[in-house]
């Protein structure tokens, strides 16, 4: 079973690491606190909040051992904050303690969901710790009084968590753009060197996978007839017709660098390989770059395509399989493919 997405946590290790260090540190509060505070708590009210210290240390080495993702999943680090609320409301109404002294440990709980859980996750602990806490003060002091201290410590926290939140979601939308900027070609928006690998390397650990390495005929006499400018607006095109080829999500292009593209086919089986290459050189041979003033030039490739595990088992021999085709495709005359032998 698993846990909406709303409800799980925006980085799940670090989500756990969070929890457990919180559930922990709650843990060492209360254990002196249930032992040492007496005689103002009875012996039940000892034994309880003594379990519950307990408990909260068991929950930290759950936390701390198991399978961050897997706990995610589960709804773990969406129930750990929701518990800690519980808790610390629970606790107040057994030591018939609502202060403001008593109720500040509710921070602990509403930091951890407000920090680490996704915008709904965050909004439903902020939500539920306000209503144990109100619950808690009016249950305590039934009086005009006690329902205006819940108005107020309620407002507080689910203002704290509403900033929290949405601080982190600013972050986050902060890291994404970074994320992209770092894995993505500027020029063609096509994925760069390092996440090509990733992706690759993913495709790889999943089963057969082929690999087309796209270089463009003449690119130089382009650059040196035309300029610069049309090299690139070439480079951004061909990305464009390439992006058009791809027939699944998981199917990625990037640029190794220069005028040499790369398209990786996840689960394209050997005898595919050359239809997926022939398919590409034919659209771009059927897609002219139009330059301005209304002429059209004419581009072509050669495409150099190896399959895994058929022409190589890993990374580095699966380039050069592919580099190898290309070279080949080149000699052979341009615009056309060659499949690595």
């Amino acid at each position: 079973m698993q846990v909406p997405g709303g409800l799980r946590a925006r980085e799940p290790v670090a989500a756990a690491r969070a929890a457990a260090t919180l559930t922990g540190f709650s843990g060492v509060v209360l254990l002196p606190w249930a032992l040492f505070l007496p005689p103002l708590l009875a012996p039940a009210q000892m034994a309880a909040c003594v379990a519950v210290a307990l408990l909260l240390f068991g929950l930290t080495w759950g936390l701390a051992r198991g399978d961050a993702e897997r706990l995610d999943r589960a709804g773990a680090t969406f129930a750990v904050p929701v518990f800690g609320c519980a808790v610390v409301a629970a606790t107040n109404v057994l030591t018939g303690d609502v202060s403001a002294s008593a109720q500040i440990f509710l921070i602990v709980p509403l930091l951890l969901g407000a920090t680490q859980l996704r915008r709904l996750g965050a909004l439903l602990t902020a939500v539920f710790g306000v209503l144990a806490s109100g619950a808690a003060t009016v249950a305590m002091n039934p009086t005009s009084q006690g329902f205006t201290d819940a108005v107020v410590v309620g407002s507080a926290m689910l203002a704290v968590a509403v900033v929290l939140a949405r601080a982190a979601d600013r972050r986050d939308e902060a890291f994404a753009v970074l994320h992209e900027q770092a894995s993505s070609d500027g020029l063609t928006g096509l994925l760069r060197r390092r996440a090509l690998d990733t992706a690759l390397g993913t495709a790889l650990g999943r089963g057969q996978v082929a690999l087309l390495m796209v270089d463009v005929d003449g690119f130089k006499q382009i650059n040196d007839a035309h300029g610069h400018l049309v090299g690139d607006d070439a480079l951004v095109h061909l990305a464009d017709v390439l992006r058009s080829q791809v027939r699944h999500d998981d199917c990625v292009v990037g640029r190794l660098g220069g005028d040499e593209l790369v398209m990786v086919l996840p689960g394209c089986a050997r005898e595919g390989v050359a239809a997926r290459a022939a398919d590409l050189v034919a659209a771009v041979r059927a897609a002219p770059l139009a330059l301005a003033g209304g002429a059209r030039l004419a581009l072509t490739i050669s495409v150099g395509a190896a399959h895994a595990p058929s022409d190589a088992g890993d990374l580095s021999a699966l380039y050069a399989a592919a580099d190898a085709a290309l070279y080949r495709a080149k000699r052979a005359g341009r615009d056309r493919f060659a499949v690595a032998a």
